[in-house]
């Protein structure tokens, strides 16, 4: 799904029907786009309730005009009789707490929060990464936020492309082995995010780079952000992408601090089965790690409502 314009409209939604009273609202980060980044996550939320994914516009990122648009799609959600349940990942999980923070003195209608590596502001991020983005922000003497963007997308496609694994070398091999049939799909997952990359022009993912520098993050407020029933989970291994003890990673990876925002939160460190280390936010690549935890969220949020529409 690819979004029509450069504003944020319909077009960035795509909503899908499952069983139960939730409506879950999907919120990426800045790549891959929405459809999969929670591929492997869609038929947990479904079971639950229906979904809408969201997907940036390609040509403009507005930041006032995506977090009014998500605002407007919740309470819309929440006035047809739904439950909304509002999932962020990433820059995605940034956006989704830069919208609790507007909106703490009267919350939204959520019946809970789930954020995945949730990136609150610029000095959130580990001192790799903000080497590729400093230039787009500042922009040293002799090149363009333009240029420093062109340099940075090979190194985010780099990263993106890792969220799937090793390609298919040979595909014809395919059509001999169940593991080649996977494999075939995970090639063409990565095609859709190579697309993504390579669709996304300068000045739309400018905008997008951006956008990260205009969140003031969650350090400062005082107060709850919700009182929902919450889940934090980060990769075992984040520090390639965020500082841990940022502003605001530092209080949301943090169960003592992070409950000063979220009273009702739980926070889960994801690791492989075999004890090996998940990086940030992936849930693609890692789904058999992230799953059962989300799993064990929905079905604890879903026995909580149960007794609440009993008691009623």
């Amino acid at each position: 799904m690819r979004p029509r314009t450069d504003t944020f409209d319909d077009s960035c939604f795509a909503t899908l029907h499952g069983r139960g009273p939730y409506h879950f609202v999907l919120l990426p980060g800045l790549v891959p786009d929405g459809r999969e980044t929670f591929h492997r996550q869609q038929s947990l939320f479904r079971a639950h309730g229906d979904t809408t994914t969201v997907t940036w516009p390609y040509d403009a990122f507005n930041l006032e005009r995506v977090i009014d648009g998500i605002q407007q799609r919740i309470i819309s959600i929440s006035a047809s009789g739904a439950r909304p349940v509002l999932v962020g990942v990433s820059v995605g999980g940034g956006i989704a707490l830069e919208l609790l923070r507007r909106n703490s003195t009267k919350p939204l209608p959520l019946a809970a929060v789930l954020l995945v590596s949730p990136m609150t502001c610029a000095d959130d991020l580990a001192p790799m990464l903000k080497r590729f983005v400093e230039p787009i922000f500042n922009p040293p003497e002799g090149i363009t936020s333009e240029e420093a963007l062109e340099k940075g997308r090979t190194f985010f496609r780099s990263l993106a492309s890792k969220a799937i694994g090793e390609p298919l070398r040979s595909p014809w091999k395919a059509f001999f082995t169940p593991q080649g049939w996977v494999q075939l799909r995970e090639n063409a997952i990565r095609a859709r995010i190579e697309l993504t990359l390579s669709g996304i022009p300068t000045g739309g993912g400018l905008e997008r780079v951006q956008a990260i520098q205009k969140l003031p993050g969650i350090h400062q407020h005082r107060g709850h952000l919700s009182s929902m029933p919450t889940l934090i989970t980060w990769g075992s291994r984040e520090r390639p992408t965020l500082r841990m003890d940022g502003p605001g990673t530092g209080m949301l990876c943090r169960p003592d601090l992070a409950y000063r925002l979220f009273p009702d939160a739980e926070i889960h460190w994801i690791y492989e089965a075999d004890g090996g280390e998940v990086p940030h936010a992936s849930l693609l690549k890692h789904a058999d790690s992230f799953n059962p935890v989300i799993k064990r969220f929905l079905k604890r949020i879903a026995s909580a409502g149960a007794k609440v529409a009993a008691a009623g």
